[in-house]
């Protein structure tokens, strides 16, 4: 409060001692975060160590840049603060370009999106795709799940969906998880109904109709959910014939980096016919069909089937030889050359019964039931070599206790989805239960998770955040 006498304004004592108590806490509170701030800069990671904990390390700076905005920018530590006549404090920020490019990377995409409107430079560092990449690649160390639950208020109507993400690690720590509250992630909404696939934050959804009896109309859309872009209804022009049980088509979602354009490939169950897909040119191309006298092995009971990994699509495949006797084979398409890669695989059985393809810390693996007493994971160590096949895991069911609940009536099916960086952690999804199962590789037990939420649980796929840009 001030008294007036004549033109001079007065501030009473008590009111002056309060206003500089108010300056003094605030340079104390910017002096602790300068300090802060230092500290966690000198403790950034070196990135050939592999003993830090990167993902606390990002946290820590992300607390710390959100709440310099949020106090208007208060100065980082290298920035010195002088004192004017008027006795205000005011900051003199003088932060190298490298730096400030350095804070922004470890900010989480929806801050950097309000980031834009801080200054048109600013807006133009985040747009840049070389930013956009460095963004990525540190997002990578923080990895998601996504998937699908039913929409809430509508769990008992068909196509009322809505997407779904959380990190693993609430996996990994065995945490709840909710349900998205935000109307934006229904997918009816978006005139879809499933997620084919992710790569690079990019989402690939799908929508079907039956136009006939005989041929369905499929259509696909690309969204990147972090930045709320998603690109218009593609593909819809060509129809699929679906009127016979043995002749249907699955898609799988991929990425190739030489061109950097996402691609979606449709195989025909005969592997007769091959189209490809590619973001930016819209169209469906023919390519050169399967290997002759290879067939692909659908089990998935929906659009996607295959997964990628590094430039390639992959499927699980069979051939039989002069006497009908099964070979199965990977079959790999390499979506820069168009061209295939068969590997045979080292063994015979269970493969029958349940078994595909997965990706597990960044190697191709084939999973199996065997004899249905037994749980088997190969692992491919060098890609095109058939003979660096190894046997990665092999449990049995009634050692790790997985059948006290389990319907021997029915088919029991398991699907590796992620294996931990240490390596001692697998989660694994099964068809009988609206949980995961953590299995522990150290201690060969294995657990349910806490939280179940009606998501699909083996239709999860990987997911990160990032900028990366709608074509």
């Amino acid at each position: 409060m001030k008294e007036t006498i004549g033109s001079k304004s007065i501030v009473p004592k008590s009111c002056a001692r309060q206003n500089t108590s108010r300056v003094h806490a605030k340079t104390c509170e910017s002096q602790d975060l300068q300090e802060h701030f230092s500290s966690t800069v000198e403790a950034q990671p070196h990135p050939h160590r592999s003993t830090v904990n990167h993902h606390s390390t990002s946290s820590i700076f992300t607390e710390q840049i959100v709440y310099v905005a949020l106090m208007n920018f208060m100065p980082p530590p290298m920035t010195r603060l002088r004192r004017q006549s008027n006795q205000s404090l005011l900051p003199d920020v003088n932060l190298p370009d490298e730096v400030i490019t350095e804070i922004l990377l470890w900010l989480p995409v929806k801050s950097l999106m309000q980031m834009k409107c801080v200054s048109k430079s600013w807006k133009t560092l985040i747009s840049n795709p070389s930013f956009i990449k460095m963004h990525l690649s540190r997002s990578a160390r923080n990895p998601y799940f996504s998937s699908v639950v039913p929409t809430r208020g509508y769990y008992f109507l068909e196509n009322r969906s809505s997407f779904i993400h959380f990190p693993v690690s609430c996996l990994l720590e065995n945490r709840w998880i909710r349900h998205p509250k935000d109307p934006y992630y229904r997918l009816s909404d978006k005139n879809c109904r499933v997620v084919l696939g992710s790569y690079n934050g990019m989402i690939c959804l799908a929508g079907y109709c039956n136009e006939s009896t005989k041929y369905k109309k499929v259509w696909f859309r690309f969204w990147n959910p972090a930045t709320r872009k998603i690109s218009d209804v593609l593909g819809s022009d060509v129809y699929f014939n679906d009127m016979h049980i043995s002749r249907f088509y699955v898609f799988v979602f991929g990425y190739e980096s030489l061109t950097d354009t996402y691609k979606v490939v449709s195989l025909s169950s005969t592997g007769n016919e091959v189209k490809v897909f590619s973001l930016g040119d819209n169209v469906w191309r023919h390519i050169r069909r399967f290997p002759f006298g290879a067939r692909p092995i659908f089990r998935n009971s929906s659009l996607c089937e295959g997964v990628y990994l590094d430039n390639n699509v992959n499927w699980l495949a069979y051939r039989s030889d002069r006497n009908g006797v099964k070979k199965f084979v990977v079959i790999s398409l390499d979506l820069a050359t168009e061209t295939y890669t068969e590997m045979l695989l080292p063994f015979d059985e269970g493969l029958h019964v349940w078994g595909n393809v997965c990706v597990l810390m960044n190697s191709l693996c084939v999973y199996h039931d065997l004899k249905e007493t037994d749980f088997v994971i190969w692992k491919l160590m060098e890609f095109g070599n058939v003979n660096s096949w190894t046997q990665f895991l092999k449990f049995t069911y009634q050692d790790v206790q997985f059948y006290h609940e389990i319907d021997r009536s029915a088919l029991f099916r398991i699907r590796p989805l992620h294996l931990s960086e240490n390596g001692d952690t697998l989660v694994l999804a099964n068809n009988q239960n609206d949980r995961a199962i953590l299995y522990n590789r150290r201690t060969n037990k294995a657990r349910k998770t806490r939280m179940y939420n009606n998501i699909s649980w083996l239709s999860i796929h990987d997911y990160v955040e990032s900028l990366v840009l709608i074509c």
